[in-house]
């Protein structure tokens, strides 16, 4: 089971952005080394490879010793270690499923002293590229409560995207640990992810503050959705109108036609007699007390009166409420009686919203 520590360093008050500068400044310099090490029997990996075991052993107090010696040397294991000015400062230990693409952490940490510098996500980050190199599409690990922060930072998240089949039986189960998935994006570069999201910041920063200049003293008039068009101020931009486009029997209508049939369809069937009309109070005291948003047939034919959403009604004591939430009300009755609807009216709806993808 995974787990990491970072432990709060009061005199590092550079900024995440000012540690990558820096960190990528060390990397061309050569000061700052990241390594694969696996226990191939030279005497340098397994003096590395014990470095880590060290760090592991003091940062992760609550994973037994042996158990951290016997992964960590585990010829099946591969360790990338952070290497700062010739020292073993962190590292990460792991394991690859190659036929199934992905590969499990077991250990990641960071020396005490060198805690809070960036090293941590400096290291995720070259595990990444790594990963992308080594054909590996997803970062799998059992996370302690003490790593679940650390890790969902680094991408990670606690819903599993993978097919079950694809790992279960590869990895092992441990008690209160939460699993969790980061997925590998081979057209990212992770190395230089936060330097890419500063220029686009700086560029939309740039690019509004230079709008709002031109436009700080503009006003508009409100929008009407009735009346359709472009609204002053978004004209040549990217905005467009939502609609909805309907369908009944194989023409274009209005939404106002489609949704006046599927409730006439509804209303006609021969179930629908309890719904017509609001519950009587005098039949069921408390109803209104246990239903919330009590709804009905005559509440869906006045909502879906043009412009009714505009008006706001209240509850009287000799009758039930109007829906207050037309759209809701108008959304229910449709989504049950779709399959009826579209068997015996062959009413169909698309949507014409522009995909947000």
């Amino acid at each position: 089971m995974a787990s990491a520590e970072l432990a709060v360093d009061n005199k590092s008050d550079q900024t995440p952005l000012a540690r990558e500068r820096q960190h990528a400044q060390d990397e061309r310099e050569g000061r700052l080394r990241f390594v694969v090490v696996k226990n191939d029997g030279l005497d340098r990996s397994l003096i590395s490879l014990i470095d880590m075991k060290s760090i592991y052993s003091k940062q992760l107090p609550k994973m037994g010793k042996e158990y951290i010696v016997r992964l960590v040397l585990d010829r099946s294991h591969t360790s990338l270690a952070c290497v700062f000015e010739g020292e073993i400062v962190g590292g990460v230990t792991y394991r690859r499923h190659a036929t199934q693409a992905f590969a499990e952490i077991a250990f990641c940490a960071v020396s005490a002293t060198h805690q809070v510098r960036g090293y941590g996500t400096r290291l995720m980050n070259q595990l990444k590229e790594h990963c992308k190199r080594e054909g590996i599409h997803f970062l799998l690990t059992y996370a302690d409560n003490h790593a679940i922060g650390y890790f969902r930072k680094q991408g990670f998240q606690k819903q599993v995207t993978m097919k079950r089949e694809r790992w279960l039986g590869y990895i092992k189960d441990y008690d209160g640990g939460t699993l969790m998935e980061c997925a590998i994006d081979t057209q990212v570069d992770y190395l230089n992810i936060r330097f890419v999201a500063e220029e686009q910041r700086r560029a939309i920063a740039e690019r509004m503050e230079a709008g709002g200049a031109q436009q700080q003293e503009a006003e508009y008039a409100g929008y009407d959705p009735a009346e359709g068009g472009v609204p002053a101020g978004l004209q040549g931009t990217s905005w467009r109108e939502s609609a909805l486009h309907c369908s009944m029997q194989g023409k274009p209508v209005p939404l106002a036609d489609c949704l006046q049939a599927v409730l006439a369809e509804v209303a006609t069937h021969a179930d629908a007699w309890p719904f017509q009309t609001a519950v009587s109070t005098s039949l069921a005291p408390d109803y209104y007390e246990v239903i919330k948003d009590p709804v009905d047939l005559a509440s869906v034919r006045a909502r879906l009166t043009p412009r009714a959403h505009l008006h706001t009604t209240t509850r009287s004591s000799s009758s039930s409420p109007t829906c207050c939430a037309c759209a809701k009300t108008a959304a229910c009755t449709t989504a049950t009686t779709t399959s009826t609807t579209t068997a015996r009216s062959g009413w169909r709806r698309s949507s014409g919203r522009r995909s947000e993808r």
